[in-house]
């Protein structure tokens, strides 16, 4: 319901520790999405919070009954005056503002995704709003107060011996960002502030860390809490890892974990000819997940596919893999996760022979099924220390090289091309034809 950032173990921690607390008022500066009054609830405490976003000012004042005090710009009522009736200045405003966080950001631009978007929200308003407040009406959220003031001068006003509990923002303009389309079309009594500086970060820091009971997090090390260093978390292979800091409290660190399922599908190997037709199965996402740690690079963290597919050849062996997913932003689109080939083989550029049959019409049909939509067109990224990927290469076309912002390479292309222009076996043929030349071997 509420629209958070922070890991699902980051809350089993932070109701672990706070267990070993006194009972009685907690206070929660920073309470962004509030994650943690959601973990705390139930557990005895008074919880008071405070924050300056639009966005939870709405919420906080709502969970303490006051007026929210949120209205329509008048310059945008010609574009939005349908939510005007949501506005109640109560759990109807909480309702359009988290349901305008998903929408408000394509009022107003050119392209088809954008209005795609605006007119799918207007259309389904009415039963959107209503399951939203029904929702938030069942929440067992309950505040003591909330005040809309910075972080720096409510801190000085929360007891010293009270426990603080805070994700504060280490970067600046985060929340800003992420909440300027609901600023630009909705006015509320914001408070004058000014972002954080190396310095005030210190001082909240100290602010928050000199009491007997304290617990904050951030998603990168801060070396003057080293000391206080009690979990890293780094819930999926693509996270960026959260270090928990507290007073006291039990080690904890979470890693990410796959399943793996074993795959008894025989493999092309040295020595064997690759013979056709060539034909697709569907992977179990376990499958998936040990194929992919057996062959794929090491340092390409993996990503969960919504369509995994393997490739194999007349004889029934397995001579690559591929994974789907749909484009966020073009509706036409489907996004390769990963492709690659089985190894060893006698098939130096047997991982063209798999992006061929990616992007073929039986993998086309296995898309739109999938993903209950028209495909077009696939797009690719691939990170490479050379300007181009020699496995693209003549497939697909590069759109964009940039620096890569991965470790280990020095370049991110970004490929796009056509799909369901060939068949399986027209992409056979072809890949046989141009690049099926299999190494030939010399005894000694």
């Amino acid at each position: 319901m509420f629209q958070g950032t922070i890991p699902g173990p980051m809350r089993s921690i932070v109701r672990e520790t706070a267990s070993l607390w006194p009972r009685g008022p907690v206070y929660v500066p920073c309470c962004g999405n509030f994650t943690i009054e959601r973990s705390l609830a139930g557990m005895g405490f008074g919880l008071h919070s405070s924050d300056v976003s639009i966005y939870t000012s709405a919420v906080g004042r709502w969970l303490t009954r006051q007026p929210v005090g949120i209205q329509l710009r008048e310059e945008s009522a010609d574009e939005l005056g349908w939510l005007a009736d949501s506005l109640d200045d109560g759990v109807g405003t909480v309702a359009t503002l988290m349901l305008g966080t998903r929408f408000l950001a394509s009022v107003g631009r050119e392209g088809l995704w954008h209005e795609r978007v605006v007119r799918s929200y207007r259309e389904q308003w009415k039963a959107k709003h209503a399951e939203t407040v029904e929702r938030l009406s069942g929440s067992d959220v309950e505040l003591a107060s909330y005040e809309v003031e910075d972080v720096r001068s409510w801190l000085q006003k929360v007891p010293g011996d009270a426990p603080v509990c805070s994700f504060p923002p280490f970067y600046g303009g985060g929340y800003e960002k992420l909440y300027e389309p609901l600023e630009a079309h909705f006015t509320w009594d914001a408070p004058q502030y000014e972002p954080l500086s190396d310095d005030d970060v210190v001082s909240v820091l100290g602010a928050i860390t000199d009491r007997p009971y304290w617990l904050t997090a951030s998603n990168h090390s801060v070396p003057e809490l080293h000391p206080y260093l009690r979990g890293v978390i780094k819930a999926t292979p693509r996270a960026a890892p959260f270090y928990v800091y507290a007073s006291e409290a039990r080690t904890r660190i979470v890693a990410p974990r796959q399943p793996i399922d074993p795959v008894k599908i025989p493999r092309l190997r040295e020595g064997e000819e690759l013979v056709g037709p060539l034909s697709l199965s569907l992977l179990k996402p376990g499958q998936f997940n040990a194929l992919r740690s057996r062959y794929l690079n090491p340092r390409i963290a993996p990503g969960a596919a919504n369509l995994a597919v393997a490739v194999r050849d007349g004889g029934g062996r397995l001579l690559g893999v591929f994974a789907m997913a749909p484009s966020t932003f073009t509706p036409d689109e489907a996004y390769v996760l990963s492709d690659f080939a089985v190894a060893p083989t006698d098939y130096p550029r047997l991982s063209k022979l798999i992006v061929l049959a990616a992007v073929s019409a039986e993998t086309q049909l296995l898309c739109q099924r999938a993903f209950s939509r028209r495909i077009r067109q696939v797009a690719t990224t691939a990170f490479s220390n050379n300007p181009v990927s020699m496995k693209y290469r003549g497939l697909l076309r590069l759109n964009k090289r940039s620096p890569s912002n991965e470790p280990g390479w020095k370049f991110q292309l970004q490929y796009q091309g056509a799909m369901g222009q060939h068949t399986l076996a027209e992409a056979l043929q072809m890949w046989v034809t141009r690049w099926g030349a299999p190494t030939t071997k010399t005894g000694v």
